[in-house]
């Protein structure tokens, strides 16, 4: 099969979840014997990369079976490339991978500006600012989801990366035929795991944390404040931040660690050290999907087989059945202590709450299985063509 696959980033070598997906999506169809052809991204191993040329446009939709398109938070509106490739759409199906609605860009509305570890209320001015920021923004995100709309008219199906995002497919862009497809995470055989965490050097009980100390939606501003509750009623726990960079307003202490830009490898390496990791996420309350995404920190945490606390809500509630493959918590900080003395005090529970979130994994949400319910969807709508 030839896959004509729009991103519309350029994602070698991975720097985020997003960038994460598509690679590990490529990578699969290539290893399963398929070809790829994209557009502007010279850096992706192993595909076949146009300009964005008419005369390249046009080459590249002769060339492919299928166009599979990644639609995110980003506006289709202001992307030549897809309308361009629409236009000269011939019987090759089209597929959506659906990662966001339009109104994600209202998190910065909501979420943005505030340092991710800050945790002081804030005045009615910069609320103020907030609501006008939101409103501001609202005509851009009405016009972007009119603009797909008209778009989905011409598209077989969707993947979506969450219950949330196929609610909205369906009632939003009247799109039939949609899948939900979460992220995944890689398959790691035990005997990694174990090499691993022969790595560790710290005895004392520790918590990961991995991903922005910039940005509050990863929810490290409710880590802080159980790390300042921990200092008196768990001294003896050990708070590992692996960040991308450092904020002022961050600093080490007696009960904290920072890491700062680790690479994958010792991202992994740290889970392996760690005995259990969080993934804390924020609702998002003015949007009507609520929180949309699906994590993934959450995979990799439980790839290496590391006991998980995250958020009683959205996909992360979907996915993990508390106690039994995960913890799932509600974003306040004695509840989330408390969780993390559960782990602490019942090391043989937590042992096994690790094993079954690595087997969960290992059997449904890992990125080969992506790989594959994601080409049988295009070899489906292709007979059905």
């Amino acid at each position: 099969m030839r896959i004509g696959y729009l991103y519309d980033l350029q994602v070698f070598p991975p720097k985020g979840g997003n960038h994460r997906h598509v690679l590990e999506l490529v990578e699969g169809f290539l290893a399963s014997g398929h070809s790829v052809f994209v557009v502007g991204d010279s850096t992706l191993p192993g595909v076949t990369n146009y300009k964005d040329t008419a005369p390249d446009l046009l080459d590249f939709m002769g060339n492919i079976d299928i166009l599979y398109v990644r639609i995110d938070a980003r506006f289709t509106r202001q992307w030549q490339v897809l309308a361009d490739c629409m236009d000269i759409l011939g019987s090759q199906p089209v597929i959506w991978e659906i990662n966001s609605p339009a109104n994600e860009s209202l998190a910065y509305s909501w979420l943005g500006g505030r340092i991710a570890i800050s945790n002081k209320k804030e005045g009615p001015f910069r609320t103020l600012r907030r609501w006008f920021h939101a409103f501001r923004q609202s005509p851009g995100i009405w016009l972007e989801e009119k603009h797909r709309r008209q778009l989905s008219k011409n598209v077989t199906a969707a993947i979506c990366v969450s219950g949330a995002v196929g609610r909205y497919a369906i009632s939003e862009l009247k799109i039939d035929d949609v899948i939900v497809l979460p992220n995944g995470g890689p398959m790691i055989a035990e005997s990694e795991i174990s090499q691993r965490r022969l790595r560790r050097q710290c005895s004392r009980f520790t918590v990961l944390y991995s991903g922005s100390a910039i940005y509050p939606w990863q929810g490290l501003n409710y880590l802080t404040r159980v790390i300042k509750l921990a200092e008196t009623v768990a001294p003896d726990i050990m708070f590992v931040l692996a960040v991308n960079q450092k904020v002022p307003a961050l600093s080490a202490s007696d009960n904290v660690v920072i890491l700062e830009g680790l690479n994958q490898e010792e991202i992994r390496d740290a889970i392996c050290a760690s005995d259990v990791c969080v993934a804390l996420i924020p609702e998002w309350p003015w949007s009507k999907h609520g929180f949309h995404g699906s994590p993934t920190k959450l995979f990799e945490y439980m790839a290496f087989m590391a006991p998980v606390v995250t958020s009683n809500h959205s996909q992360m509630r979907d996915l993990i059945k508390d106690g039994e493959d995960g913890l799932l918590v509600e974003n306040d900080p004695e509840s989330i202590l408390q969780k993390l003395l559960f782990v602490k005090n019942n090391p043989e529970h937590a042992q096994r709450i690790g094993r079954q979130a690595w087997s969960k994994i290992r059997t449904e949400f890992n990125w080969q299985h992506n790989v594959s319910e994601t080409l049988a969807v295009f070899m489906r709508v292709l007979k059905n063509r």
